[in-house]
């Protein structure tokens, strides 16, 4: 059976089209992305290694979190290596394994939390003042732009 080369590059663009995804990523989102990083300090001093950030979508329920390094730098991390869909996003900030009750977990069931249990710590036991722990008190907000962003996070006691 032979077919047209209109025929051909039609059967062709489907399959290009079919294989590509129609260009959506593992997360469905098909716009462009940015990629965030930073340094976390608590009235100038670095937070202790091991804290998180947490950021949440304010639309699309899209979350990444990276870990604080010993100087306070941290490098958010994504299901999709191009980085996190530009937007508006709300963020708050985990303590280490063992400065609460609530362990390090992945990001997706970090945003289904939102805040530490109800077993926390009191404020003075965690290395940050607790509103931090939450996207609803934190008072943290940042909008992801297109390629690489840089977010300061300032804490005050």
């Amino acid at each position: 059976m032979s077919r047209s080369p209109t025929q051909q590059v039609g059967l062709l663009l489907a399959v290009v089209a079919t294989v590509a995804g129609c260009g959506k990523a593992a997360d469905g989102f098909s716009g462009q992305r940015g990629k965030v990083s930073g340094k976390v300090t608590l009235a100038g001093e670095p937070l202790p290694a091991g804290c998180q950030v947490l950021f949440v979508a304010a639309k699309g329920g899209f979350t990444a979190s990276g870990p604080v390094g010993p100087d306070g730098t941290y490098a958010l991390e994504y299901q999709v290596p191009a980085g996190l869909p530009i937007g508006d996003y709300v963020v708050q900030i985990s303590p280490p394994a063992g400065a609460s009750s609530a362990a390090p977990v992945d990001p997706a069931a970090m945003a289904q939390k939102m805040t530490l249990s109800a077993n926390a710590k009191p404020d003075d036991a965690l290395p940050f003042p607790q509103r931090y722990a939450s996207t609803s008190t934190s008072g943290l907000a940042f909008t992801v732009q297109p390629g690489a962003n840089t977010f300061e996070l300032s804490l005050k006691k």
